[in-house]
């Protein structure tokens, strides 16, 4: 319960950065959730501990908002990493019920 309500902690605050015309509701933010629910799976796989899954599954959704930020005519997006968040989120929980599921330890996950 108590990272559940972190996540959701972290999803609204970075939510409520500067967005300029980035809209919720656009197919880029399901991209978004998608992949980092993928990384958020794998990393969980491969980490015991699912905070740093989660950091893990955090690094290229945080990459790609930096690289938005130098591109001339493109910024940082606070709602893109919150799609990041909740996905990498999800992956994680996805993930670490793999492996106890399949009941195969994190060492041999990968």
């Amino acid at each position: 319960m108590k990272t559940t309500s972190s996540l959701l902690a972290l999803c609204l605050f970075v939510s409520v950065a500067p967005s300029y015309a980035d809209d919720w509701g656009g197919s880029d933010k399901a991209k978004h959730f998608a992949l980092s629910t993928v990384f958020g799976t794998l990393s969980a796989m491969h980490y015991e501990s699912k905070w740093k899954a989660f950091g893990v599954a955090m690094i290229p959704g945080l990459l790609k908002e930096i690289h938005d930020e130098s591109q001339a005519g493109n910024h940082f997006s606070g709602k893109d990493l919150a799609a990041d968040a909740l996905g990498a989120a999800v992956g994680v929980h996805i993930g670490h019920w793999i492996v106890t599921r399949r009941g195969i330890g994190y060492q041999a996950a990968f």
